[in-house]
């Protein structure tokens, strides 16, 4: 399989970086955002439309079948229609969360949500047969899916149109995945513009007289590193730019967080204890020294525990009393630590972390307190990835892979500091989806 989504995405941003435009006069960008960000395609009320049409197809063919109505068959028709109903409207809600990520494939998304929503509850119904409203209920669901993937498949959003003010971080926009400028000759009598784009923490005096003509027609403006993080799902650290990370409190989160953790443990016990056991023998017949690895890492708070993982290097290595790097072809690593760090196997043990509240499955990786404490020096915000348990995978993890050295330290805590921003329960679904993908692919493994 290819790699993470976010390969060409990095490759792409290195190009734009070393050739980007440096912007001396405004120019026109089309850019591919969200939907619902700037220019609003929200429809709420078809979205209910379909939802109610699927179950009411479903009532009236039992109807049909059954040649009358009945108290009696609407009393065990209606739930099933209900379910149908709120499967499908919750499909189009996840699928507009998971839209919020523009780099990420519009149909692997609505494939995602669909099979969190609809495909459950069509093994639901395939689980109760012999009841007539049941099997209709199945070949309906069936449908549903068929018809919202081919909704999704063929429905594409225009791309906003934007004034880019020249000047702070706005070189760093134009590098990113999305964004195009347009031909400057006669821009104004193209399509109407979206909004403008500036850094506003720089001076805009040469720019003031154009910032208040839209304005005055109801232009909004928007700061670059905004839209930064939109396109990138990073926020954006440069030596120019004022960022910032307003952490939300969220109520009932935290709560749900650790259910889920302690859950999705539980669930894969059967397959990881068997997995375990097995690479616990291949790490012992193939080399000398302890099955279990520990290393003192930096978790919430800053607080430091005890991190464990399957042993992938010879014992005795120089990783194990410093804090260093490993690179991508490390002589350190053996045979049967090379297949276990592409399958990812050697975070197993932390599941043991997990249980002791230390980590979660979701979060920043939990760096080594040497590096960490010279990261925390050197780059501003790095503490602030402490906010939060730190994570078996992350969002730095299934886009960027893995950090070797300062620049891409640097990349990745943009990434950290994204998912610190904004953790909710979709954003850690679809790093669970894309951890199993990272797996298969054995994308940013060392």
């Amino acid at each position: 399989m290819g790699a993470s989504p976010a390969t060409a995405q990095n490759k792409e941003e290195k190009r734009g970086r070393q050739n980007g435009p440096q912007l001396d006069s405004a120019l026109v960008a089309s850019v591919a955002l969200p939907p619902n960000r700037i220019i609003r395609t929200r429809k709420v009320w078809s979205k209910l439309l379909h939802a109610a049409a699927l179950p009411l197809l479903v009532g009236l063919s039992v109807f049909w079948l059954q040649g009358e109505f009945s108290v009696a068959l609407f009393r065990r028709a209606w739930p099933v229609m209900a379910l149908l109903a709120l499967a499908y409207l919750g499909a189009w809600v996840l699928n507009s969360k998971f839209e919020r990520y523009p780099f990420l494939n519009q149909f692997e998304m609505a494939f995602l949500s669909v099979g969190l929503t609809l495909v459950p509850v069509g093994g639901l119904f395939a689980v109760m047969p012999g009841f007539p409203i049941n099997r209709l209920a199945l070949l309906a669901t069936l449908g549903s899916i068929c018809w919202y993937l081919a909704d999704k498949f063929f429905h594409r959003y225009r791309n906003s149109r934007l004034l880019v003010l020249p000047g702070g971080i706005t070189h760093r926009l134009l590098a990113s995945p999305g964004i195009a400028a347009e031909n400057e000759d006669g821009w104004l009598r193209a399509p109407p513009l979206d909004g403008i784009v500036t850094d506003l923490h720089t001076s805009l005096s040469d720019y003031a007289d154009t910032l208040a003509n839209f304005s005055m027609k109801g232009l909004p403006t928007y700061h670059a590193g905004y839209l930064y993080e939109l396109l990138t799902a990073r926020v954006l650290l440069d030596a120019s730019c004022k960022a910032s990370v307003n952490v939300r409190k969220r109520r009932h989160y935290p709560y749900f967080k650790r259910g889920m953790d302690l859950f999705l443990i539980a669930l894969s016990l059967p397959v990881t204890i068997p997995l375990v056991a097995v690479t616990a023998l291949a790490i012992r017949l193939e080399s000398r020294g302890p099955v279990l690895f520990w290393q003192e890492r930096i978790g919430r708070d800053g607080e430091v525990f005890q991190l464990a993982k399957f042993r992938s290097m010879q014992s005795g290595n120089e990783g194990e009393d410093g804090d260093v790097f490993a690179d991508e072809e490390d002589d350190r690593v053996t045979r049967v630590g090379r297949v276990i760090r592409k399958l990812r196997i050697d975070e197993l043990p932390q599941f043991w972390n997990v249980i002791k509240g230390e980590m979660s499955l979701i979060g920043p990786r939990p760096e080594q307190v040497g590096l960490a404490e010279n990261f925390g020096s050197d780059m501003d915000l790095y503490k602030h990835r402490h906010l939060v348990r730190p994570g078996i995978s992350g969002w730095a993890q299934v886009l960027h892979g893995y950090a070797a050295d300062i620049e891409s330290t640097r990349r990745k805590l943009e990434h950290d500091l994204y998912y610190v921003k904004h953790q909710s329960v979709t954003l850690d679904l679809l790093i669970i989806y894309l951890t199993l993908k990272t797996i298969l692919t054995g994308f940013g493994a060392r």
